[in-house]
């Protein structure tokens, strides 16, 4: 079990399960709902100030062309009861993409409070996840329903969990919003080990990236991010067993 709360699978041959032990994080004051509801308002004006929330929507619509995103599935966005999270912003910004394109959102954190938890139970269209893997297909639909993944600053292994489930079934309707992995050197593994994370090694090799601009006033609140995708001609090659 990884520290944020999550599950990673990292060797699908042998079943085996990478777990770190339960060593409790530094003590955090949480905020309450009110903290919450005033948190998200600044982060959401901030988001819209910067022009940030208008560049993506606008790339996104392009990379959509005449499809539509269906639902946003956002993994380990991180606390959002204060206005110096970054996981506040992440969020104000994905509340900005969900009221643009009236997406549903699955919204999965292990490691809320308990005011997160009742805030989150309390928006519309927002359904809260309570689980610690992220195997899940993207949601049936047509071919114009697009999911849109939210994973900033996660942990490879869990991209590589979801890209692996989702292989064979609707990743050319998956936009991923993530790290930037084109330069990200242990993705590919080394001349002594293969790469524990061989569907991210062979995703990246295919599919388009598009830089996020900095964020200004919190340029690391998305630094090294990209919009992910796969572009409808491209043949995604097999992966290994």
């Amino acid at each position: 079990m990884e520290d944020d709360g999550f599950k990673v699978v990292t060797s699908r041959k042998g079943k085996n399960r990478l777990r770190k032990c339960g060593v409790k994080p530094t003590q955090r004051i949480e905020g309450s709902l009110d903290d919450i509801r005033v948190a998200i308002e600044k982060a959401a004006t901030s988001v819209r100030d910067s022009g940030l929330s208008l560049w993506i929507i606008s790339k996104l619509k392009s990379i959509l062309e005449s499809r539509r995103i269906s639902q946003v599935y956002v993994i380990g966005n991180g606390h959002f009861d204060a206005p110096w999270e970054p996981g506040t912003h992440q969020l104000a910004l994905i509340r900005e993409i969900c009221r643009e394109f009236r997406a549903d959102m699955v919204f999965q954190e292990p490691c809320l409070s308990d005011a997160e938890r009742a805030w989150l139970s309390n928006q519309e269209r927002t359904v809260s996840r309570d689980s610690t893997d992220v195997l899940v297909e993207s949601p049936e639909g047509d071919d114009d329903s697009v999911q849109l993944v939210i994973l900033i600053h996660g942990l490879h292994g869990l991209l590589n969990d979801f890209l692996t489930s989702n292989w064979r079934s609707r990743l050319h309707n998956v936009i991923i919003i993530c790290n930037d992995y084109r330069d990200i050197d242990c993705i590919g593994g080394t001349r002594e080990s293969e790469s524990q994370f061989s569907a991210i090694d062979v995703y990246r090799k295919v599919a388009t990236f598009v830089d996020i601009p900095e964020y200004d006033p919190h340029p690391s609140f998305f630094l090294n991010s990209s919009i992910v995708y796969i572009d409808k001609e491209v043949v995604l090659p097999n992966l290994d067993s």
